[in-house]
């Protein structure tokens, strides 16, 4: 029988490697193993069929598994580098002498019960903490959290509308920024018209840009509109009648 580069001759209980003529004198234990599994070739074979019963012909004892793990190491030896995925010991199952050379797809998740080896799991451990480290360090704390101010108010239509503003973590709540922000929202509830049921505006951390959204529930859904301005100085106005009308925050 042709296994890989190797001839097995089952009467002169030999492996014959074609490629090196090299030849391997079986002993009883190899000759039955490789008996065995020639002749159910391509299916994994119990190792209760492969360890034989005590006084069985020439054989004096039971094979164990370790004898057994020995056995198909020596054939891969034989088979030579090539060929020595052609004969493999599963555990807890058995060996099998496949047709052709296995290809090795497994992985560590091919199955939830998969036992993996120390040096595996160590590499998890420092590829999952480096990875932690390196999301943790690239992620930046969130420069807003709460609004610095928030208020509801009537419009001259007589709608409940929302004023929020946001600045940079860290920046104080001055005199002069409560005296801005309470004349725009003077000057929001002057609007004739007030089409949006929410304007948040958030102050950046160069505290020149203004960025505005304006938000109004439809019956579609939402529909927003998007403002950034940008000013000479932190203490520059943002609001006044005609601003307002310009970028459509109020209507006539």
């Amino acid at each position: 029988m042709q296994i890989g580069c190797c001839w097995f001759d089952g009467e002169q209980k030999e492996l014959i490697n074609q490629s090196n003529a090299t030849k391997w004198q079986l002993n009883n234990n190899e000759f039955w193993v490789l008996s065995v599994l020639a002749k159910h070739r391509g299916h994994v074979v119990p190792i209760e069929l492969l360890s034989f019963p005590y006084g069985h012909g020439d054989y004096q004892q039971k094979l164990s598994v370790s004898d057994m793990e020995q056995i198909v190491e020596n054939f891969q030896d034989y088979f030579g580098q090539n060929h020595r995925g052609l004969i493999e010991l599963i555990a807890d199952q058995g060996a099998i002498l496949y047709n052709k050379v296995a290809v090795n797809n497994t992985s560590l998740l091919d199955t939830p019960v998969k036992v993996i080896s120390n040096a595996h799991y160590i590499l998890i451990i420092l590829m999952t903490l480096i990875a932690s480290y390196f999301v943790h360090s690239n992620l930046n704390k969130p420069d807003f959290k709460v609004p610095a101010f928030n208020e509801q108010f009537f419009t001259q239509e007589g709608n409940l509308a929302t004023l929020s503003v946001y600045v940079p973590s860290g920046r104080s709540i001055d005199e002069d920024f409560k005296a801005q922000v309470n004349y725009g929202l003077s000057e929001l509830k002057k609007c004739p018209v007030m089409p949006w049921d929410s304007i948040t505006a958030t102050t950046a951390s160069d505290s020149r840009t203004v960025s505005i959204v304006l938000k109004k529930r439809i019956q579609e859904g939402w529909k927003f509109h998007n403002i950034k301005l940008f000013r000479e100085s932190e203490n520059q106005a943002v609001v006044d009648p005609l601003l307002l009308k310009e970028v459509n925050i109020c209507a006539d």
